[in-house]
């Protein structure tokens, strides 16, 4: 997931600021991808990945092994986001699905008065349903949520998986389930992108998400080269026919590659490395 080359570990362990860029900025990304899933707040992610790569920074000296310099990092992430960071500001409204299933049937309106562009809707659209399913997997217990991103979203074997969270096989298959379970039950009963008889449509929650500012009008925190794979009717035509446990994986995997503000970050983690 983080690809380091030895050499530039190396030369950052020397005290080389260009090899220590380069490692920031190779980490930078999936780390920030990680902290989306796991925090579903673009900030609170920005922060936690901060955290993580100056404590990857500051702990190469411990790294014995320079060719599996970037499993170790991973775990660094992922031991700091399922035990060590701060609730995110979606985690601490303290909701399960239960919750978020009241908020979704009280929070929806037709969008028709709101006047927007054809551009406007559709990303507004995209921004929902982006929205929407980092906001359902924190109705996830983090070691729950870290187990099906590792294991459903990012595809990465039991083996893999065990070994990045440090867990016995038997723990880790059993939280997958439990949290594949409940995704899928939750979605199938939920989103219309999912099932047709589902009551919950990303059309009818964007009034409620600009009100609330979780969206902003003609405003998108996704690259350019993101958007246009991200509507939620192509989603749909997509996992019409697949399986349902197939279709829920397949919505959450539909999200972009998150990017964070790199010359922001960047700068200000080698500030505190003279």
């Amino acid at each position: 997931m983080i690809i380091f080359d030895p050499v530039t570990v190396e030369a950052a362990r020397q005290g080389s600021r260009a090899a220590l860029e380069e490692l920031i900025n190779a980490a930078s990304g999936p780390v920030f991808n990680l902290a989306m899933r796991m925090l579903a707040h673009r900030q609170d992610a920005e922060d936690a990945t901060q955290e993580i790569l100056i404590k990857i920074i500051t702990h190469l000296g411990d790294l014995r092994e320079m060719e599996l310099a970037g499993a170790w990092a991973f775990r660094i992430a992922t031991r700091h986001l399922a035990k060590t960071a701060r609730l995110g500001r979606v985690e601490k409204m303290r909701w399960g699905f239960k919750e978020y299933t009241a908020d979704l049937d009280h929070g929806q309106a037709d969008p028709a008065h709101l006047d927007l562009t054809d551009a406007e809707h559709q990303l507004a659209l995209k921004e929902v349903k982006v929205g929407c399913t980092l906001a359902m997997l924190v109705c996830l217990s983090r070691p729950l949520r870290i187990a099906y991103i590792l294991g459903e979203i990012f595809e990465m074997t039991d083996t893999e998986a065990c070994d990045v969270l440090e867990i016995p096989a038997g723990t880790y298959r059993q939280r997958l389930r439990r949290a594949r379970n409940s995704i899928t039950d939750f979605m199938q009963s939920t989103c219309s992108i999912h099932s047709a008889a589902a009551t919950c449509s990303c059309a009818r929650r964007i009034t409620p998400a600009l009100q609330t500012g979780r969206i902003a009008k003609g405003i998108t925190g996704l690259n350019a080269d993101q958007i246009g794979a991200l509507a939620p009717k192509d989603v749909q035509r997509n996992v019409a026919n697949l399986e349902t446990a197939q279709r829920s994986v397949s919505i959450l995997r539909s999200n972009p590659r998150f990017v964070p503000s790199m010359t922001a970050l960047v700068e200000q983690i080698l500030h505190q490395f003279p």
